[in-house]
């Protein structure tokens, strides 16, 4: 359900420039969320347009004609107006999970949100910005075989990094531990800050 490069394995994470430069942008995972994040939105979804099928189907064989017309007609607009925001509403959960993406580099993590170029937003934070990288609880994606990672780092822009919904999280913390160790003894040194 979603897209998962793996650029470098594990192997040649080491092997690949293994000293610090501002200029190696050597892939070392890029990938998205899956759709299963969606889950929630399409089941609630389901749920109504059910409920509403189930209701108008009742309306029109019968229920309908101890009413005033104008409660025919509001109701049929209230029907209407659900379904089309409903469809809405699930084209555009699905867009945004779509058009997210993230690029780990051996120099930066960059994100990519934004369903049109008007809206697309792209940040960028350096490695040796992390400060912290934690592995939550997977919860439900968990029986699926997902988990998110979060990366908290130093940078104004981007304090939190959340990379949702991915299944080779263990594979994308053993390529970026190294790297990041390595970027933060050379350059701020080991006591740095």
């Amino acid at each position: 359900m979603s897209e998962h490069i793996d650029v470098l394995d594990d192997e040649q994470v080491d092997k690949v420039n293994p000293e610090a430069s501002y200029d190696d942008e050597t892939i070392l995972w890029e990938g998205g969320p899956s759709q299963w994040v969606n889950f929630g939105t399409f089941f609630f979804w389901s749920f109504i347009f059910f409920s509403l099928t189930v209701f108008i189907l009742v309306w029109n064989s019968g229920l309908s004609e101890n009413y005033q017309p104008y409660i025919v007609t509001l109701v049929s607009y209230i029907y209407k107006g659900l379904f089309v925001l409903g469809l809405f509403s699930l084209l555009l959960s699905y867009l945004t999970v779509k058009y997210e993406h993230t690029t780990v580099t051996r120099n930066k993590i960059k994100e990519a949100k934004g369903i049109t170029r008007i809206f697309r937003r792209e940040r960028y934070c350096e490695i040796s910005d992390i400060t912290d990288v934690t592995s939550p609880p997977a919860g439900l994606l968990g029986l699926v075989g997902l988990s998110t990672l979060v990366i908290e780092t130093k940078d104004d822009d981007q304090q939190i990094i959340r990379i949702r919904a991915i299944k080779d999280r263990e594979s994308l913390i053993a390529k970026l531990l190294p790297v990041w160790r390595k970027l933060k003894v050379d350059r701020k040194g080991y006591f740095g800050g």
